[in-house]
């Protein structure tokens, strides 16, 4: 507005804030805010951020877009999963119960194709357990010294041990990328996975018309945005609800930046699907006419990238006043490995010594009974 005002030597004063505090919400056939004063001829233009709506266009004329700009939804990453558990986590669940399942399968096919040529796999007497250890110790990378006797045993032990040579592999693999790799939680991506989510919603009530968008559109996802919706009056208690009670705020994605660089968190995100995405422009009284002259000199700052640089410019200034720039690149440096990215590698450790004691302790108990046997 001042470079205009220089070009076409005009004088203007500028209104930071409406009497009653809103933005430009139609509410019971009339609007507040900005539009309210442009409406009732109180204004002759909106050179802030107005969104170009149809319900708009029947009262005030707009200028040409010269930005595009959404609503985004913001809230705080997951906690990472506790390292210790990282000994499950190069299967899924499935893959876990999967593979359970067939050891389990596997085991009483062998014991039934052993038992009936009475060929055991240790030097005592067969039964399902033993052969399930034996079966399944190649998991764990442990050699079988004596292949039993039996009739079709041997096709069926090469196709089982080439399985279990790829899932022994992969897990290694897995759980090696898994520790030296920080594992990244998992984000909600979509406006229909924060719909289905635990995460409330928080908004600033300025008199904005996503509210009013949400809760009467014909997309069932808006409609059940619109209904976990609630509002605040102040940015420091949506602030709150979203480090502490895991919320998720609604803004102008352009005016997000601005509002979430002084919080004192950082681990925050954006949900990738945006709603209502729009063009912004500036509005004028129904029936201006000297819209034009505005509109010559807006396509000009547009195309030319003077619009785009000065938003640059006043991000830049507001990142070296507050230095936000500096805190947060030292909040993402890249970390060293510590003990606790590795402490997995002892649990295995741990793990195999157990099994190794479980299985001296079982083989001298069914020592002494067949001894005394």
């Amino acid at each position: 507005m001042d470079e205009i005002a220089g070009r076409l030597n005009l004088t203007y004063t500028v209104q930071s804030e409406p009497p009653d505090g809103q933005w430009a919400e139609l509410v019971n056939g009339s609007w507040t805010g900005m539009a309210g004063q442009l409406v009732r001829m109180e204004k002759d233009t909106v050179i802030n951020t107005f969104a170009l709506l149809y319900d708009r266009l029947s009262v005030m004329d707009f200028s040409v877009t010269f930005s595009t700009d959404s609503y985004s939804a913001v809230l705080r990453l997951p906690p990472p999963p506790p390292r210790w558990l990282a000994v499950f986590y190069p299967f899924s669940g499935a893959s876990w119960a999967a593979l359970g399942g067939t050891l389990l399968l596997l085991a009483v096919f062998s014991h039934l194709l052993l038992i009936k040529h009475n060929s055991p796999v240790y030097n005592h007497k067969l039964d399902v357990f033993s052969t399930a250890i034996w079966v399944g110790r190649v998991l764990v990378k442990q050699s079988v010294p004596l292949v039993p006797s039996a009739p079709g045993i041997r096709p069926f032990l090469m196709s089982w041990w080439l399985m279990a040579l790829v899932l022994a592999t992969s897990y290694v693999t897995n759980i090696i990328a898994y520790i030296t790799v920080p594992d990244q939680p998992r984000k909600i991506r979509t406006l229909e996975e924060l719909a289905s989510s635990r995460h409330p919603l928080q908004m600033s009530d300025y008199g904005s018309f996503i509210p009013g968008y949400m809760a009467t559109s014909n997309d069932p996802v808006y409609q059940r945005l619109a209904n976990k919706l609630s509002f605040l009056s102040e940015y420091d208690e949506i602030m709150v609800e979203v480090i502490h009670n895991q919320a998720a705020i609604i803004e102008g994605t352009a005016y997000m930046d601005f509002v979430i660089r002084d919080w004192p968190v950082k681990d925050l995100y954006y949900v990738e699907e945006k709603l209502y995405p729009y063009y912004m422009s500036w509005a004028f009284q129904k029936g201006t006419s000297w819209i034009f002259v505005f509109n010559r000199y807006l396509r000009q700052m547009t195309e030319s990238g003077l619009v785009e640089r000065w938003r640059k410019e006043v991000v830049a200034r507001l990142d070296k006043s507050k230095k936000s720039s500096q805190n947060s690149s030292s909040q993402h440096r890249l970390k060293p490995l510590t003990l606790v990215d590795l402490q997995t590698s002892f649990y295995i450790l741990g793990l195999g010594m157990l099994a190794g004691l479980l299985m001296i302790l079982i083989e001298i108990f069914t020592n002494v009974q067949h001894n005394d046997q």
